[in-house]
């Protein structure tokens, strides 16, 4: 990475509007962090990537989640769900709040799964989706519209609006949120940390590195003990922090239970990590170049679920316990739903990429963490769990 003063060009494509838009904020403000920029880029209100009302998940779309692999994933997260329900010592209904809810499918099988395990126990609970995208929103009501009365479910542009009615009992839960949520890209140098920011020369699109934005990123990595190496990428994720503080503020009493790809930080940050983790995806294809296409591509990082852990233990949240996909999904008893299915359709074979340890099984994590309660052995983290000591700071 060149230094200040010293800039790299790179290839720029996509929405034209919204690349107009980067560069006259750059203009108008000086150079950008990146962080700003994947801002922009995913959320913009009219240009953005999450903003389109084009297919973007899914087959058909840019990448898949495990709800678009198959129903079960959602039904057993019910499973689970129902066992959260039984340990709170309260009267009231369970609230199952979804934040960030892709095309509607997770909300779907959870619903499913409540209402085909309990029918009758069925009415103790409540969905809520919180979404901050108009277009997904439409995509969530019109997968829910089928089967599901319209007061099924509610919906709210952000968590404080869910919580004016009262504080939360229930399970705060996301499936490929964290990741998503803009990064800060900071590099090691002898003398400590700098920042790459984004800028232009002769209009186009360079980079170049200087002096943190904000102490918070220093911060982070003294918080955490990590130094990076001298010419090591790495990515901050802020937010993630802001956010689970301020869902253990808004939960009284109940589990958030938090599913994306990541590492504890000691791997994320390991010295071999030279490049970072920050990577795009377009129609089913990953590259590491978030310049191009921009607006019209995914950009992600992987989420360091040690900084989960303990941004959320200042806001009251206890990990109950840390896992991976395969080992949540096997605890909660999907080789015996497999036993059901023929073993030579392609059903089969996309339930057993949501356990593959090479992918989906093992690169996904499974972070459930409580509040205000003293939580039983929970089903889900009982097959070979990660001990929650892999989280310690």
């Amino acid at each position: 990475m060149e230094r200040e003063g010293d800039h790299r060009g790179m290839s720029e494509a996509g929405s034209p509007s919204l690349i107009h838009k980067i560069r006259e904020e750059i203009r108008e403000k000086g150079r950008m962090t990146f962080a700003r920029f994947m801002e922009i880029a995913l959320y913009d209100p009219s240009d953005g990537y999450y903003s389109s009302s084009g297919e973007s998940i899914g087959l058909g779309g840019d990448y898949y989640t495990s709800p678009d692999v198959h129903p079960i994933f959602g039904r057993l997260l019910a499973k689970q769900i129902r066992q959260l329900e039984t340990s709170l010592s309260h009267h009231r209904p369970f609230t199952v709040i979804e934040m960030g809810a892709g095309k509607g499918l997770l909300c779907r099988d959870i619903l499913s799964g409540l209402k085909e395990a309990a029918p009758a126990d069925y009415k103790r609970f409540r969905y809520a989706v919180i979404e901050r995208s108009p277009a997904m929103v439409d995509k969530q009501k019109e997968m829910l519209k089928a089967g599901w009365p319209a007061d099924s479910v509610a919906w709210f542009s952000g968590l404080e609006e869910a919580a004016a009615g009262g504080p939360i009992i229930g399970c705060v839960l996301s499936n490929e949120l964290v990741d998503a949520f803009p990064v800060h890209r900071v590099m090691g140098t002898k003398d400590g940390l700098e920042e790459i920011y984004l800028d232009l020369s002769d209009g186009a699109f360079v980079e170049s590195a200087g002096p943190a934005s904000t102490p918070d990123l220093a911060a982070y990595f003294d918080g955490l003990k990590i130094r990076l190496a001298e010419g090591q990428r790495a990515e901050v994720n802020l937010e993630a922090g802001r956010w689970i503080r301020g869902v253990g503020r808004a939960l009284e009493q109940g589990f958030v239970l938090t599913i994306d790809y990541g590492h504890p930080a000691s791997e994320l940050f390991a010295p071999h990590r030279k490049k970072g983790s920050l990577l795009c995806y377009y129609r089913h294809t990953v590259n590491e170049d978030p310049y191009s296409r921009v607006g019209q591509q995914d950009i992600t990082a992987h989420v360091d679920f040690t900084r989960l852990a303990q941004a959320g233990a200042e806001a009251g949240l206890s990990v109950t316990g840390f896992t991976n996909q395969l080992n949540f999904l096997m605890s909660l008893g999907i080789a015996g739903e497999m036993e059901r299915l023929d073993p030579e359709s392609p059903e089969i074979l996309s339930v057993k990429r949501l356990l593959a340890r090479e992918s989906m099984g093992g690169v996904f994590k499974v972070l459930i963490q409580h509040k205000g309660l003293t939580p039983p052995p929970l089903e889900g983290l009982t097959f070979r769990p990660f001990f929650k000591d892999v989280l310690a700071w």
